[in-house]
């Protein structure tokens, strides 16, 4: 082992987490392992995990192209990962992560905000005998036995699409109900334990800055710390492969830089390993500003992991289907949006909104927004160094291509300004205009775009996506959102740590277990507690 290789593509959390658990746990040459990253140095990495700032008339406004939530059962592998991770000299960033969720002690009052502002806390999931049993028979069900390319459509009638479980469910997930059955149905069985929580999400947790900050930035200053070779402006495209009998091994990597400039090729030896994340769910992304909206000009190509994925695949067909991930945006989209306010009167108006202090309120889904906009809120300063007199949200939408409520216009078409605008209708339809201007004109609005963000939830059937180790290989691995792992929940940090986990235990040391997970559906108290949630 002293003698070979390791070879990753880009500084996502597939390639992060397997360098940290090799370096941390295996104990493997950290110079011998080499990260090819697309972006220059001095640019910002993390793949959907990154979050930065820029100035803006001399003061900064924030930017991030996610938010994600945790709680204790689920996210094991991810828990695990951060054990392995200092964060400061205090301790790892799991430390500071649970100091932080026992400073948070999150307890909703107003879980949903329907017409006209009118509150909802929740407590009504809004599910008859007939949704119960719908969800019953789905959680039951085996995955053999769903149809190829079943959607969730098929399992529920409109009634569940209806319901406040849907509301909140979506707000949390971001499924939509033309997607997959199957992942549906495993979200159903990993998070059963908390459906008896829907309203409070007393169990939802939170790191304490973003998660580039918390731990993506941590583990990356740690590997390189370590001695890791990472080869900024350089990118993985394209893969041979060898094969004899049954057996396959990658034996050459294809390089190119950010200006698609080929570079020398590399030897990858039958000792040596590379692990390999295909696709991206942020390829082809586009941000808009506050006062200019989002381009929607299709892109010439997919981003590069897709690239490379469609090159693995001429060559190795039993790989995946990525086609099947990009094939058809209006299914995959989906938008998100930043917003800087300066003082204090969003924060102050807002947590009177929901009755509670910034930082311990979950998603706000706002059931009647045409854009269906669900706005995520965290404790202040979210990001290090923001001025205490400054507040961050981050609001996640999956109808960019309807008309907005109070902007006639589709949410594609709107600046940063405008998308603010339609929000804030929704949270205050009453707001005075001295207010409303005040908010409109001492905030900063960034918008993005995603044509991929939600395509892993796609409906797939068996084949669609690889599995983490192939059958015959002998020296890589798949890593990321578009593999397949068992039970496992796409969108998480948790499937891309636990595939990174698989695949050190298949390729190179089988004493690395990933945790097991839990499944509330086999234990009584679990079942009792839903019951009594349907019920109300």
């Amino acid at each position: 082992m002293s003698n070979s290789k390791i070879y990753l593509n880009g500084l996502g959390l597939g390639s992060l987490s397997a360098a940290v658990y090799l370096v941390q746990k295996v104990g493997f040459n950290p110079e011998n392992i080499h990260i090819f990253e697309k972006n220059p140095e001095t640019d910002l990495v993390g793949g959907s995990m990154d979050a930065s700032s820029k100035m803006v008339d001399g003061k900064p406004v924030y930017i991030m192209r996610g938010s994600r939530m945790y709680e204790d059962k689920v996210y094991c592998c991810t828990k695990e990962f951060w054990s392995l991770i200092p964060y400061d000299e205090n301790g790892s960033c799991l430390d500071d992560y649970e100091a932080n969720a026992k400073e948070c002690n999150m307890n909703t009052v107003v879980r949903l905000l329907h017409a006209n502002g009118e509150k909802d806390s929740g407590h009504d999931l809004g599910l008859g005998a007939t949704e119960a049993l719908q969800m019953a028979r789905l959680i039951e069900i085996p995955e053999s036995k769903i149809p190829a390319d079943a959607k969730i459509t098929d399992y529920f009638s409109d009634d569940f699409f209806k319901s406040n479980y849907w509301y909140m469910w979506r707000a949390l997930f971001a499924f939509q109900p033309w997607h997959s059955a199957i992942e549906m149905k495993r979200y159903m069985k990993l998070f059963y334990h908390r459906m008896s929580d829907m309203d409070k999400m007393t169990s939802l947790e939170r790191t304490r800055y973003t998660n580039y900050h918390s731990f993506v930035l941590p583990a990356i200053k740690l590997i390189t710390k370590k001695g890791v070779q990472i080869h900024y402006d350089t990118c993985i495209t394209d893969v041979d492969f060898k094969e004899s009998d049954d057996k396959r091994w990658v034996e050459r990597l294809h390089l190119k830089n950010s200006e698609d400039k080929a570079l020398d090729s590399i030897e990858v030896r039958p000792q040596d390993k590379a692990f390999l994340t295909i696709g991206s769910i942020v390829s082809n992304h586009s941000y808009g500003s506050h006062d200019e909206p989002v381009s929607t000009t299709p892109a010439e190509k997919p981003g590069e992991a897709y690239e490379l994925w469609q090159n693995i695949v001429s060559k190795q067909a039993d790989l995946g289907r990525p086609d099947r991930y990009l094939r058809d945006v209006s299914l995959s989209r989906m938008m998100h949006f930043t917003v800087t306010f300066r003082g204090n009167l969003f924060e102050r108006k807002f947590q009177w909104l929901v009755e509670r202090q910034m930082g311990v309120q979950s998603p706000l889904p706002l059931t009647q927004s045409p854009w269906i906009m669900h706005l995520h809120t965290y404790r202040q300063p979210f990001f290090p160094g923001q001025a205490s007199d400054t507040c961050v949200i981050w609001v996640s939408a999956l109808g960019e291509d309807k008309i907005g409520q109070f902007v006639k216009k589709p949410m594609y078409e709107c600046t940063g300004k405008e998308i603010l605008e339609e929000l804030l209708g929704h949270l205050w339809g009453d707001l005075n205009e001295d207010e409303k201007t005040e908010l409109l004109e001492t905030s900063y609005c960034i918008p993005c775009r995603l044509p991929y963000g939600i395509s892993q939830f796609l409906p797939r059937t068996e084949g669609d996506r690889p599995p983490v180790v192939p059958k015959g290989s002998q020296n890589f691995a798949l890593l990321g959102q578009f593999v397949e792992i068992p039970d496992g929940i796409v969108f998480t940090t948790e499937y891309s740590v636990r595939g990174a986990i698989l695949a050190i235990k298949k390729l190179i040391d089988p004493s690395i277990k990933p945790p097991e997970m839990y499944f509330g559906q086999h234990h009584l108290w679990d079942n009792l507690k839903n019951a009594k949630a349907i019920l109300g």
